[in-house]
């Protein structure tokens, strides 16, 4: 299984809630509407990142656009039954598994990118237009040849090849990978690394969660 690097990003204080439905949620951001459990300082997660909407005729919006006609369109979408928090952590374990396996990306490594992403949540978009468990954007579907980027099976394995790709294009560095991944191949060019603020507490959020998953892969 593939190695990566380890990241040395300045970690950003990251907050732990508990909202309402018991859901936890790490988040960079202090959230008054929250019950606060606890601060982490040295690596944490996010529970959903934060990706705006777009002017009339950008690159954006026409993205914002392809994932509304995808999901009106979607079949799978209207199907999918969505569990209580924790049993959808579990749900897509075996899928998440073949997915790394086809792909030689570690399963933590997946699994904590759609913790980060959708929490789990195969009907998730955006405000962008990411759709889905790994919040693919429409260009990105298309790209990895997702035709239904609501279909659990579809979309994990079109983000673990997204991974790959990264993967080989940053030579296994987690902090451009994951960077890459949130704020897009343009920006981690254009800063030469990590772009901005919320990019960096997202690297954090899932190197968090990565280290969680993996170590209850090698627990006997």
């Amino acid at each position: 299984m593939l190695g990566l690097l380890l990241p040395c990003v300045a970690w950003a204080d990251l907050y732990k809630y508990r909202g309402k439905d018991g859901e936890i949620i790490i988040t960079t951001e202090k959230r008054s509407d929250l019950k606060l459990i606890e601060v982490i300082s040295s690596g944490g997660s996010k529970g959903s990142t934060s990706k705006t909407s777009a002017a009339p005729g950008s690159k954006k919006a026409k993205n914002q656009e392809a994932a509304q006609r995808i999901a009106e369109s979607s079949k799978s979408r209207s199907d999918n039954v969505i569990l209580p928090v924790r049993e959808r952590q579990s749900a897509y374990d075996d899928i998440i598994r073949e997915a790394a396996e086809a792909y030689n990306v570690p399963f933590g490594f997946v699994k904590a990118v759609i913790r980060i992403e959708s929490n789990f949540n195969p009907n998730a978009i955006s405000h962008a237009g990411a759709m889905g468990l790994m919040q693919l954007m429409p260009r990105t579907a298309e790209a990895m040849n997702v035709r239904d980027p609501f279909d659990p099976r579809q979309n994990i394995f079109g983000g673990a090849k997204f991974l790959r790709i990264l993967t080989d294009r940053y030579h296994g560095d987690i902090n451009l990978i994951l960077a890459a991944y949130n704020a897009g191949d343009a920006a981690v060019a254009r800063y030469s690394g990590i772009p901005y603020p919320q990019t960096r507490g997202y690297v954090a959020a899932v190197y968090k969660w990565y280290l969680e998953y993996n170590a209850e892969e090698v627990e006997p």
